[in-house]
């Protein structure tokens, strides 16, 4: 009987998720989204999504997502394989969202890899999601026409093309 027991308390804490944290997302990687401004103190956060891009694996273990809206604003999370994070509310700089939208427009209409041939081991994954579809792609080996969505995108994340920081906030203080 004390067997069975301990192999259920087991079972109970490898699918709660033994992650220290607490809340609803402490088994989580990702949060879910927001869609309220009192949630994320701002209130271009209402905006509806235009595009979402998350970057895994460029220089280290990283996981970087930038969400950009229809109205210009995008949100920056940066996290680092186990030593936080760090959040930003950010604006495009000014001709950067027609410039994105244009580059949308050439995504492919089927299939949902932008990857082709046999990129080198060792580079970043991106994984892309717009009106309600989902691509991935492997650096290296974007095919040509999903290349211009993925630098604009890219480059938000490395801080270019992004014009001010309306709100930071951090995991872990440096």
């Amino acid at each position: 009987m004390v067997r069975r027991c301990s192999a259920g308390v087991a079972i109970l804490a490898l699918l709660a998720g033994c992650g220290g944290g607490s809340g609803p997302l402490a088994g989580s990687r990702t949060p879910a989204p927001s869609r309220t401004p009192a949630a994320t103190g701002t209130a271009a956060a209402s905006a509806p999504v235009l595009v979402f891009f998350q970057r895994q694996g460029a220089a280290g273990a990283t996981l970087d997502t930038f969400t950009v809206r229809r109205d210009g604003s995008g949100r920056l999370e940066k996290r680092y394989g186990g030593a936080g994070g760090r959040f930003k509310d950010l604006t495009l700089d000014k001709g950067e969202l027609p410039r994105l939208r244009a580059a949308l427009a050439h995504l492919p209409r089927s299939g949902s890899t932008l990857t082709s041939g046999s990129p080198r081991s060792g580079g970043a994954h991106y994984l892309l999601r717009y009106r309600g579809r989902t691509f991935t792609a492997r650096e290296g080996g974007v095919v040509p026409d999903a290349r211009p969505v993925v630098r604009v995108l890219d480059g938000f994340i490395d801080g270019v093309g992004v014009q001010r920081v309306r709100r930071e906030n951090a995991t872990h203080e440096p």
